[in-house]
Formats: structure tokens, sequence, C-alpha cells
């Protein structure tokens, strides 16, 4: 007799009712695992976050304290209509609290803008709708074809569609609002666009400036890179060169909204003057940007699958050769410092980058 048989039949039928039974909840226990492991992931990220920027820690602080000030007016007492109307002021605190300071300011002339336009409006066709009489439903159904109308035709107009939803959007309580946005956004740890446009036009010329002398220093050296066509991209772009380099090209996005947030800045800091020359910055980083593309032609010559002669990397490797490129290094950096030293500091007029490079060259 087989030990097959010496099997009671009671525990094979068991075992399938267990088999049956964890097939069934698998893919639950597998949606929870993933739920989880999701969770854990974006605590992580999120943490992380953080650490790396702790501004915007401070920004959700920020925005914390001003909804727990404005929540207080849902308990007023006297007069009532401030309780009834409270969430005018939350929804304005809530649509212009942004993370600098120019954002909140240009959220905040959307907000005004749009109120008083609305404000206008109603109390026109208010006062046609009295006029017309018992054509009054009809003066209402006209008013809102035209405002809808109008609204929408202007707000695909160029220059008003960074104001569109000025126009989509009780004037007491929104001022209310308004008023602890700026008053806390300033006031807490402010963060200011123009320092962050700052700070990004001056690490674009010692990206760049890396990137440069890596690539002169890599062709002299010969450095032997994998030429394979099929790698290019994979190694390019896990390359520091490659990364510096392209810092720089895609920065001009970030440069274009930074700059619409500082020019609606008050004068702080180290720029202490109206009407601080913002826009040149912005230019001044399009031409660090063109030499990044330079630089990036360069890079590809490196990784070019077709070299010239090792004999002649030899004779350009010689002491002038790195000589001069640690002076163009040298030479970027210092003329990024103090270009935009310079342009913090004091303005008159506009400030002279040729001038500034032919300090730079003089000093070095």
């Amino acid at each position: 007799m087989s030990k097959e048989r010496l099997l009671p039949f009671g525990s094979l039928e068991r075992n399938e009712d267990e088999a049956t039974t964890w097939t069934c909840f698998k893919p639950m226990h597998d949606r929870v695992l993933q739920l989880w492991k999701d969770s854990c992931n974006f605590s992580k990220k999120a943490l992380e976050m953080g650490r790396n920027d702790p501004r915007k820690v401070i920004y959700a602080i920020k925005m914390g304290f001003a909804l727990a000030l404005v929540s207080l007016f849902i308990f007023w007492k006297k007069p009532a209509d401030v309780s009834q109307f409270s969430i005018w002021a939350i929804l304005t605190v809530i649509v212009m609290f942004e993370f600098s300071i120019g954002a909140t300011f240009i959220k905040g002339f959307n907000r005004g803008l749009g109120t008083f336009c609305a404000g206008m409006l109603a109390f026109l066709f208010a006062e046609l709708s009295l006029l017309a009489g018992e054509w009054e439903k009809v003066v209402i159904v006209i008013s809102f074809f035209i405002t809808g109308s109008f609204a929408s035709y202007l707000k695909l107009y160029p220059t008003m569609a960074p104001y569109e939803y000025g126009y989509r959007v009780l004037l007491v309580l929104i001022a209310v609002g308004a008023c602890i946005c700026f008053i806390i956004n300033i006031c807490i740890y402010p963060i200011w666009a123009g320092d962050d446009l700052h700070r990004l036009v001056v690490n674009n010329f010692k990206e760049l400036a890396a990137s440069l002398e890596g690539c002169v220093d890599g062709y002299l050296k010969y450095v032997d890179y994998n030429r394979i066509p099929s790698r290019f991209m994979s190694q390019a772009s896990g390359d520091q060169l490659y990364l510096g380099y392209k810092t720089v090209i895609e920065s001009a996005s970030r440069e274009q909204t930074l700059l619409g947030f500082a020019v609606w800045e008050p004068p702080h800091g180290r720029y202490r003057t109206l009407r601080h020359p913002w826009r040149t910055y912005v230019k001044v980083s399009g031409a660090v940007r063109h030499c990044a593309y330079t630089v990036m032609a360069l890079h590809g010559c490196i990784l070019s699958e077709i070299q010239v002669d090792t004999n002649m990397h030899a004779s350009l490797n010689g002491p002038l050769y790195q000589f001069l490129c640690s002076l163009v290094r040298f030479l970027i950096c210092q003329f990024g410092s103090q270009n935009m030293k310079s342009a913090s500091t004091k303005r008159r007029g506009s400030f002279r980058p040729a001038k500034l490079c032919r300090g730079s060259q003089s000093s070095a």
C-alpha cells in the first residue's frame, strides 16, 4: 500500500480550500502591500523635499498660520455678516498665498481686479434691469451673455493671459484676506523670487565654467570614452559635463517665471531701487545659454566615434592650454559674481556686462 493511500482524505480537501481562499485574497493582499509601499515612498520623498529646501516647510507653516487667522472670522458675532461671508476671506488666502512674494502680489492684483470688475458690472446691470421694468429678465440674461463673452474673448488676448483669473473671480473680507497674505508672507521669513533669479543666473555661470573646463580638459587629455553610437545618449546622460550645460540650457523657462514674479516685488534686501533691472539678468543668462550650446557641441566632439590622431592631442596638451582653460573658467565665474553683485548693489541706468568683463580680465 502506497503512502498516498494512508493520508486522510479530509486533509486534502482542507488544503484545497486553503489554497482556494489564498488565491481569492492574494490580489487584495498585493494591492494593500503595493499601497503601503507607495505610501512609504511618498513619505520618504516628502521628507527629502523638505530637507533639500527648508523654505517649502516654512511656506506650508505660513500658509497654515494665515488660514488660522482668517478662520477666526467664523466665530465673529457682531456684525453677523462677517461670519456669514467669512468664506470669502478664507478663499482669498487659499487663492492668493503663493511660495514667493512676487507671485503673491500677482495673485492679489488678479483678485482685486476681478472683484472690482465684477462689482462694477453687477451695479451696472442691476440698474439696467430696474429701468427695464417688464424686460428685467431679458436684461439679466443678456447681461450674462455679454459678461461671459467679453471675459472669454479678453482672456485669449496674449497680454491679458496672465490676468485671466482676475476677470472670473464681498470686498471688505477679500481685502482683509489679501492683507493677511501680504503681511505674513512679507514679515515671516520672506521668500523673494528676485533672490532665486539672482542665484539661478550665478549658478548658470558656474555650471558653464565647470562644463567648459571639463570638456577642454577631457579633449586635451584624450579621455578614453566609449564611442559606440548606440550608447552615445546613455553615456552622455550620466556624464557630469552633460548635466552641467544641460542645467543651463533648461533654465530658460524657470528664469521667465521668476522674472514675472520679481518685477512685482518691492525693493528689498540688496535690491533697494525701484524698477530694478531684472530683465537684464535674463538677457545675461541668455548669453550664457548661447555659450552652453557651444560647450554641448564640444562635448559631442569628445564623444564622437571619429577622432583626430593622438599626436594632435599630445601637441595641444601643454601647460599653456591648461592655463588658458583655467583662466577662462576663472573669468566666467568672476564675471558672473561681479555682474550680479554690481546689479544688486547699485543701479545707474543699467549695468554693462562688457565693462565688468574688462574689469575681470584686468584683475586676473
